[in-house]
């Protein structure tokens, strides 16, 4: 009798326990189907929402804004990069670098591996001014971390670097070449380098 009570105690431990690894698994799945909500439809609308916001602080275009952001992500870049990460006409794109050249953000330079290339880059101390209009986003995110151990914070910067990482590489797979060879430069010359990424 004894035995059959500590057979079932351990049958119903068991039970418990797997009952408990489903539930865990169950509210993980919860946890990153949120996570995929949150990086992708979410941080798109507000993004959009801020990057409107921004265009208006600035006195900048979207389209501008946009550029320029493109320009600080992924500089050196080239008219024609930016042309056709920025889904714009190629003279609609020298007016943008024209007209954020005149504000002072961007300067044309030449390309450190071929001197012949004209690349865009963004100008440093006039770029901090968008940070500074992000200043209350970054001071409350700095107050939400305080509440975080260090290992934590590691885990999510981590996690955060991967994600960016496998966006950025589908984002530039996704642009199919279609036999465009500045298309395929791009993806060459942009595509994430795991070493950096996760560092």
């Amino acid at each position: 009798m004894f035995q059959l009570e500590n057979a079932m105690g351990a049958m119903s431990g068991a039970s418990l326990g797997t009952h408990t690894m489903q539930s865990e698994e169950r509210d993980s799945d919860n946890m990153v189907n949120d996570i995929v909500t949150m990086l992708g439809r979410r941080l798109t609308v507000y993004t959009s929402l801020y990057q409107t916001a921004l265009a208006e602080r600035l006195h900048l275009s979207m389209a501008d804004v946009k550029a320029l952001e493109l320009v600080i992500e992924f500089e050196p870049i080239t008219t024609g990069q930016l042309a056709c990460l920025a889904g714009i006409s190629s003279g609609g794109t020298t007016a943008v670098i024209d007209r954020l050249e005149v504000a002072g953000y961007v300067v044309r330079d030449k390309h450190p591996l071929d001197r012949r290339i004209v690349v865009i880059r963004p100008v440093a101390a006039k770029c901090a001014e968008i940070e500074h209009h992000m200043r209350s986003v970054a001071e409350e995110v700095a107050h939400i971390g305080a509440h975080y151990e260090h290992e934590q914070l590691s885990a999510v910067h981590s996690f955060l670097a991967q994600c960016v990482h496998a966006l950025k590489t589908e984002a530039l797979g996704m642009l199919n070449d279609g036999g465009n060879a500045n298309l395929a430069e791009i993806r060459r010359e942009f595509a994430p380098r795991k070493s950096a990424e996760h560092n």
